[in-house]
């Protein structure tokens, strides 16, 4: 068992508590619009992560109205976070978190498992607002 199969069943179960989470073949077009404070409700007034690889730290500081930003609400190893998350740019290390303040997000969609990975995904389809971010830091964990 590792930590990263831990976070994500008590996660699981966290969320589970007040909706599905959505099948791994879910395309994000499909899935619906939420309120970010119903998302912040559903997981009990955690954080939602974005991780970062070292070139993204200061790119998203005053927000972003990209579209394209994954967010999860696990805790994971920095070792495992690339595998656990099939994230893009397999090679680049994702050592830092920009911690989300979900009730600070106009608009979330999700909760679904990763196609390809292993763990929970929320999608943000307008961004986020500067106001959601909580911190960004170093996140080494081992």
């Amino acid at each position: 068992m590792t930590s990263s199969w831990l976070a994500t069943t008590l996660d699981q179960e966290q969320i589970e508590r007040k909706t599905l989470i959505s099948s791994r073949t879910m395309d994000v077009t499909t899935m619906p619009r939420r309120n970010g404070r119903d998302v912040a409700d559903e997981l009990g007034g955690r954080l939602l992560v974005r991780y970062l690889a070292a070139s993204q730290l200061t790119s998203f500081l005053g927000g972003s109205t990209s579209r394209g930003h994954w967010v999860t609400p696990t805790a994971i190893s920095s070792h495992d976070v690339v595998d656990w998350l099939a994230l893009f740019a397999p090679t680049q290390p994702r050592e830092h978190a920009l911690l989300l303040d979900p009730s600070e997000v106009p608009w979330i969609c999700g909760p679904s498992w990763i196609r390809l990975g292993s763990g929970i995904e929320y999608y943000l389809p307008d961004g986020f607002p500067r106001s959601a971010i909580l911190d960004v830091g170093h996140v080494r964990v081992r």
